[in-house]
């Protein structure tokens, strides 16, 4: 969570990657939208934030100058606001994880009910989103962690790898299955994989579990994260991993290290 307008949120992501194609991707958004906010935000300041340089921008005096700022009005809000949650170093406050709701059910289920009944005064706030939308809310200070499904680097986050899991596609019988295939048209590098089932029938659903269920009760084929088709033990893996996952906890490394926060960070990291 943050003080600041969208444009200064993207504003302050273009600055670290010096590249729209770039900070697009860790924003989750199209080229053309964040190139939409940029402009919208030289126009109203009256002045050039970057100019051109080969495939990348340059910020201009103007464009470093504005970025000092914002940076020192986030900064400030951030370290008032945990002065405010924080009582003479004791653990408390309110702090917002992102999650997959299947990474919640297989990997957050048993630790996050354990620190919430431990640590009578720091509340924990789970928001449900796909890893691209929480990378880019973390990078905003609207999350204070996140678990992410193979992030992308960025100077500002800080990655702690958690556990290594795969995609695969799964059915009842390997041997003899039906030319449907069901998966989930948000899970990542799904275009690429679905490219191995062109004569089959394409059927998306945004739901693992319901994947995973169409898939146990049904002849087709299903595209599953590892961890979600090890609770259907009717079913068996077809054919190698279409998928490496790595599933990680990451944070701004600019978020201000309260104590309730470096304790959060060491428990969630286990």
């Amino acid at each position: 969570m943050g003080p600041l307008q969208k444009e200064y949120q993207y504003f302050l992501v273009l600055c670290e990657s010096l590249s729209i194609s770039r900070a697009a991707e860790v924003l989750g958004m199209q080229q053309g939208s964040l190139s939409k906010s940029l402009k919208k935000l030289e126009s109203s300041l009256e002045e050039k934030l970057f100019i051109r340089k080969g495939r990348g921008l340059l910020l201009t005096d103007f464009g470093r100058m504005i970025q000092g700022q914002v940076l020192e009005v986030s900064e400030k809000w951030q370290q008032d606001l945990s002065e405010k949650r924080q009582n003479l170093g004791e653990l408390s406050g309110q702090f917002k994880i992102g999650t997959h709701s299947t990474i919640a059910v297989d990997h957050l289920s048993t630790k996050l009910p354990r620190l919430a009944e431990k640590y009578q005064r720091i509340n924990l706030d789970l928001v449900f989103k796909r890893s691209n939308d929480i990378t880019r809310d973390i990078l905003n200070f609207e999350l204070d962690f996140g678990f992410v499904a193979n992030p992308i680097p960025h100077p500002s986050l800080i990655i702690k790898k958690l556990n290594k899991e795969f995609a695969s596609a799964w059915c009842k019988n390997p041997k003899e299955h039906k030319k449907v295939i069901y998966y989930n048209p948000e899970m990542i590098q799904i275009s690429k994989l679905l490219k191995k089932y062109t004569g089959y029938k394409h059927f998306p659903i945004k739901d693992y579990e319901v994947l995973a269920s169409f898939a146990a009760k049904s002849n087709g084929v299903c595209i599953l994260p590892s961890p979600v088709a090890a609770r259907y033990k009717s079913l068996k893996q077809l054919g190698p991993k279409l998928v490496e996952i790595n599933l990680c906890l990451v944070c701004h490394s600019e978020r201000p290290k309260t104590p309730a926060f470096r304790t959060l960070l060491k428990e969630l990291a286990l």
